[in-house]
């Protein structure tokens, strides 16, 4: 059993400190992968990032697991339901989130991008009624629609088509993730998933999936001079973002109530804010840092972060 604190605020519940710093470093990597991505995009076209991202992070994992130390996290007797599941929960953080999310870095930039995407800590709230019985909180109909408009100001309310096609693209980016992280609370510990082989899968969906539509759509996945840059960012997508992450983020998301584990992807949007303020030299105009900041709010309420600061009533 892990360890539990009490956040504070009346009637909140204990929660899972091991869940907790796992979802809090996914977060942290996961927000990386936007700058990452960025850097690869300068050698590498979306769909050769994406499948070196899922090859070799599948490869990385997949040695990893033939150790005799992680044999607990290896898969036992499987049936053909939970096998359908694990399909579905790879293809979606695999190559459906990651081809949406390099599409939407290449059209909109990274820090952008970075909090459009990072809706999903909204979504997961949300979601989480529906899909997991968890309480309808009026107020969470409130913060979906603060985080619209703080999205509709990141676009900094020009019509510049292709900001306008990231954004739409990152959203739906978005909703594929928080449907991942929803469905692997929910299937995750009732079909005996490993947060490893979920992982496994969905790397090795995203490599065998973007390779096939490399070759039909003849992209040699290079577009520039490799650099060692771009290189370097390429592994990093593998080993931080690909393998570590999505078995960090299926470890908190069955520690963690839904509505509690998206307070933690509060670090995925700032992550790759400062990234891209130090690596990139992205900077957000006073309207999209508006934008960012109701995003972010909305994000915190949305999972109880606001109300768990409330003072008591004596």
């Amino acid at each position: 059993m892990g360890r539990t604190v009490t956040l504070p605020g009346a009637g909140d519940p204990p929660i899972d400190r091991g869940g907790a710093l796992a979802a809090a470093i996914s977060a942290t990597l996961y927000g990386s992968s936007y700058v990452a991505t960025a850097l690869a995009l300068r050698a590498f076209t979306p769909l050769g990032t994406g499948a070196l991202r899922g090859l070799l992070g599948g490869l990385l994992l997949g040695t990893l697991l033939l150790l005799p130390a992680a044999m607990a996290h290896r898969p036992r007797d499987l049936t053909t339901g939970a096998l359908a599941r694990l399909a579905v929960l790879g293809a979606l953080a695999g190559p459906i989130f990651v081809i949406g999310m390099n599409t939407a870095v290449a059209l909109a930039g990274a820090t952008v991008t970075a909090f459009v995407a990072g809706l999903y800590a909204v979504l997961v709230a949300a979601l989480g009624v529906p899909l997991l019985g968890e309480r309808l909180e009026r107020a969470t109909v409130a913060w979906l629609g603060l985080a619209l408009a703080g999205t509709a100001l990141l676009g900094d309310l020009r019509p510049a088509p292709d900001l306008a096609a990231g954004i739409a693209v990152a959203l739906g980016a978005a909703v594929a993730f928080a449907l991942f992280l929803v469905l692997t609370r929910r299937w995750s510990q009732r079909y005996r998933l490993p947060g490893a082989m979920v992982s496994l899968v969905a790397l090795a969906e995203m490599g065998i999936a973007l390779g096939i539509v490399m070759l039909l759509r003849g992209d040699a996945g290079v577009a520039a001079p490799l650099s060692a840059e771009a290189v370097a960012a390429v592994a990093w997508l593998a080993a931080g973002p690909g393998a570590l992450a999505a078995i960090l983020v299926v470890i908190g998301m069955r520690r963690l109530p839904a509505r509690r584990a998206s307070a933690f992807l509060l670090l995925n949007p700032p992550t790759a804010a400062l990234g891209g303020w130090l690596l990139l030299g992205e900077r957000l105009t006073a309207t999209q840092l508006a934008g960012a900041g109701l995003v972010l709010v909305s994000i915190a309420g949305a999972s109880g972060l606001v109300a768990a600061r409330r003072p008591r009533n004596n």
